[in-house]
């Protein structure tokens, strides 16, 4: 400890000590900086109740992404991609075997969203092989074959590679050499140890029904290793045979997988069964469609329980502890927008279609939460698929093959209408499109076609595909409103970047930041205050010492006169 006085440092720390005014010079430093802090306090109780806010909203935001997943896949998707991840597309393939043979052991079937339901009959007649090659007995693998040539290898109308051939180079040498080209060739070359004294350079195609085709310039490598011939065949190339719905025609191809047969089906050939007819059913995959509207549902009421526990409180009692969220604005409009959606059901879909919840077995309960009945919802996907797809999608559909939407907003308001595409120049732009009744209502980009602010159409984007050159054409069309659309749509408007969430957790940071730089400040004056008030009461400290000292010193005076 250093003493300068009456003022002392203690690590570094000041301190008043010896005070000659009776003051509690240290406490009352402290209670005028504490004074001087009250707005800081402020600032940092803000700052925490942010934090615990800011903390809502982004599980709050977390709830709302869940069930805008949720409703993706079962509003429709838009876009040329959109068939690809909307589940009420998605397909189940089922075999059944003609004979006791397992189907499943005898072939595979995946199918894609853009398979059409159907049943096909499909029997193997075989399978495709890929090509092998063998050489003769090569007693030693490692020594010097005494060839000098330079073959030229590949399969059948694909990529050839010469190799040259050292009289030095052993079987392993030139099986290394064939190796070290395979990803052009598709050959791959090993050598096989069948005895002592026996090794054979075994030549292998990589793709199935395509024949190794191999050649020398001098002819030593064919006639060696063919004993004065040609290499021995151990498995021919074979293309894969298959009949199909009982159709008279072979079809054939180079591979076991068959993707070209079907449209969206693919069938893995695993085995040949020539007279077994397989039956292949094509349907759509029930059991992942409950799942995803299950997935809805389990969504739907998480955003509830949320809602009723930020809303779950009562001012007049005593132990009650206020959510963070009561009264909050944004709550208040995901509870009047997502469940209105959730509570008005699909819109334009026609007066006899199914159109509600409550319709495909899932209710809303006591506790405003939504309760599947597992019964009459596998009754409606059993027998009215469209109806449930119906209750759930945006609807559009036209009577042309040639238009598509692109992509739709909550802007969208339409209801069935009559496009007029006036034609298709040659270039394949459209030169003019109206709406019967409306006129135009849509700009035009190539062949697209966007819908103009301020209109019905706002937010709707099309294309229409039509040959160029192409006249006039009245495209009828009928769209409706299901759930699935209507809740992704609103939960956009606070998702996306520049809603209602991340505009306002952008807007906690932000006041966050401002708050904890403006404490600092305040805290480096106080900071600066505090030096001054300690040297100020120090001096006063002094100041109180000295005239103590010579108050003394005249009393000894006086008293030395007496």
């Amino acid at each position: 400890m250093v003493s300068t006085g009456n003022l002392n440092f203690t690590n570094g720390s000041p301190n008043i000590s010896g005070q000659f005014s009776g003051f509690d010079t240290n406490a009352i430093i402290s209670a005028s900086l504490q004074a001087k802090r009250i707005p800081a306090v402020r600032m940092e109780q803000t700052i925490q109740e942010n934090d615990l806010k800011s903390q809502a909203y982004s599980e709050l935001s977390a709830l709302l992404t869940t069930l805008q997943d949720a409703s993706q896949s079962l509003r429709n998707p838009p876009g040329l991609s959109g068939t690809d991840s909307n589940i009420f597309e998605t397909k189940s393939a089922f075999l059944t075997s003609g004979n006791a043979t397992n189907a499943t052991t005898l072939l595979g079937v995946t199918a894609t969203n853009s398979a059409a339901s159907g049943t096909y009959d499909l029997e193997i007649l075989r399978l495709a092989t890929a090509n092998k090659i063998s050489s003769g007995t090569i007693v030693d693998s490692t020594a010097a074959q005494g060839i000098a040539d330079t073959i030229t290898i590949g399969l059948a109308g694909g990529t050839t590679k010469d190799i040259v051939i050292e009289a030095t180079d052993s079987l392993d040498d030139i099986a290394a050499a064939i190796n070290a080209v395979k990803g052009d060739t598709k050959v791959r070359a090993s050598v096989i140890k069948v005895a002592d004294n026996d090794f054979r350079l075994i030549l292998t195609g990589e793709d199935t029904g395509k024949a190794i085709t191999l050649s020398g310039t001098s002819g030593q490598f064919l006639t060696t290793y063919g004993d004065g011939a040609v290499l021995t065949e151990l498995d021919p190339a074979q293309t894969s045979q298959v009949k199909i719905d009982g159709i008279a025609t072979i079809i054939e191809r180079t591979s076991n997988d068959l993707s070209d047969v079907v449209e969206g089906v693919t069938f893995q050939l695993y085995k040949a069964d020539v007279g077994n007819i397989i039956k292949v059913e094509i349907q759509n995959n029930l059991g992942s469609i409950k799942e995803k509207i299950a997935d809805f549902v389990n969504a739907y009421n998480a955003i509830r329980d949320l809602v009723t526990q930020q809303r779950d409180y009562d001012p007049q009692s005593a132990t009650a502890v206020r959510p963070t969220l009561y009264g909050d604005d944004l709550v208040r409009t995901v509870e009047q927008n997502i469940f209105r959606d959730v509570a008005n059901g699909a819109l334009g879909v026609g007066s006899t279609a199914v159109n509600t919840l409550a319709e495909i077995g899932i209710k809303i309960n006591a506790e405003s939460k939504l309760d599947i009945d597992d019964t009459k919802l596998d009754a409606a996907l059993l027998s009215d698929i469209d109806g449930v797809r119906g209750v759930f999608e945006f609807g559009f559909t036209s009577d042309s093959t040639d238009l598509r939407v692109i992509s739709r907003s909550s802007a969208v308001n339409v209801d069935d209408f009559e496009l007029v595409i006036s034609g298709v120049d040659a270039g394949g732009t459209i030169t003019g499109a109206t709406v019967t009744g409306q006129g135009s209502v849509f700009d035009i980009a190539g062949n697209v076609l966007t819908g103009k602010a301020g209109t019905a159409y706002e937010g709707l984007v099309i294309v229409y595909a039509g040959a160029a050159g192409s006249g006039a054409k009245n495209i009828q069309i009928q769209s409706s409103l299901g759930i699935g659309e209507s809740v992704y749509q609103s939960l956009e408007s606070f998702l996306k970047p520049g809603g209602l969430l991340p505009t306002r957790l952008a807007a906690i940071t932000s006041e966050n930041t401002d708050l904890n730089s403006r404490v600092i400040d305040i805290d480096a004056k106080l900071a600066v205050t505090r030096l001054f008030l300690l040297d100020k009461y120090a001096k006063l400290e002094q100041s109180l010492a000295q005239a103590d000292a010579m108050k003394k010193q005249l009393e000894a005076m006086v008293n030395s006169q007496k």
